[in-house]
């Protein structure tokens, strides 16, 4: 049995060791579940811990229903799949990725956020994505803290 993790750093070594990565961001519920703020990012230049996507405008219908309603992960391998699906896909291009994993962070039965991890157009599968289900589910700890900061 995995153990919890620290810190969000430590989160994000295991992420690209059993992940990979080229961007890794988290981000929790915030403002009475109207938008997501980002409490990790390991890109500050571009996507800044404290900034926000409102749910209503800057995310797609589906993919909310998926993750944030569902709870189940979303799967972009390619960057067409990005596009259809994240407004900032020209920046999230630039850094050089074109495929994403999403995961819920679920706690009692509520998603409290998510953990977004992003790599090169073809670097994920469902292995993948298992591997991001065990990080983000030895997290959860970590966003409940950021829950109380973020809002």
């Amino acid at each position: 049995m995995s153990s919890q993790f620290e810190s969000f750093d430590d989160v994000y070594a295991n992420a690209r060791k059993v992940v990979g990565v080229t961007l890794f961001t988290v981000s929790v519920i915030a403002d009475d579940g109207t938008s997501m703020a980002r409490v990790y990012t390991t890109h500050p230049d571009v996507y800044p811990v404290g900034g926000k996507k409102t749910l209503a405008g800057d995310t797609n219908a589906v993919w909310l229903e998926q993750v944030l309603k569902g709870q189940q992960p979303f799967l972009g391998v390619d960057k067409e799949a990005v596009r259809a699906f994240f407004f900032d896909s020209a920046m999230i291009e630039s850094l050089g990725c074109g495929a994403i994993v999403n995961v819920p962070v679920v706690s009692n039965g509520q998603t409290i956020g998510s953990m977004n991890f992003l790599a090169p157009e073809g670097s994920y599968d469902q292995n993948s994505v298992d591997s991001a289900v065990d990080v983000a589910r030895r997290s959860v700890h970590l966003l409940e803290e950021a829950l109380t900061t973020a809002s």
